[in-house]
């Protein structure tokens, strides 16, 4: 099962996205609230659905809740050193 999600697994999570996509350094807390919010119901859906297609898996993220708070994603910030924080 998909690990539950800290401040600490999401600061490392922002760390390689930053790394990986760059233009995500000026994105607003809101928006990586929401695309950390979407990757966790993503790896949780395709661990529920592993023999379906990333369309059948797309099409289920809405059974899967929420987890990634606007304060957890704050809290990750000021761990890796992030003015928004």
């Amino acid at each position: 099962m998909t690990d539950v999600p800290s401040a600490a697994r999401l600061a490392g999570q922002l760390e390689y996205l930053f790394e990986d996509r760059p233009q995500l350094r000026s994105a607003s807390v809101e928006e990586l609230v929401e695309r950390l919010d979407h990757e966790d119901r993503y790896a949780r859906a395709r661990e529920a659905y592993q023999a379906e297609s990333d369309r059948f898996v797309h099409d289920h993220l809405e059974e899967f809740p929420s987890r990634i708070t606007r304060d957890m994603v704050v809290d990750a910030l000021r761990r890796i050193g992030d003015p928004r924080a």
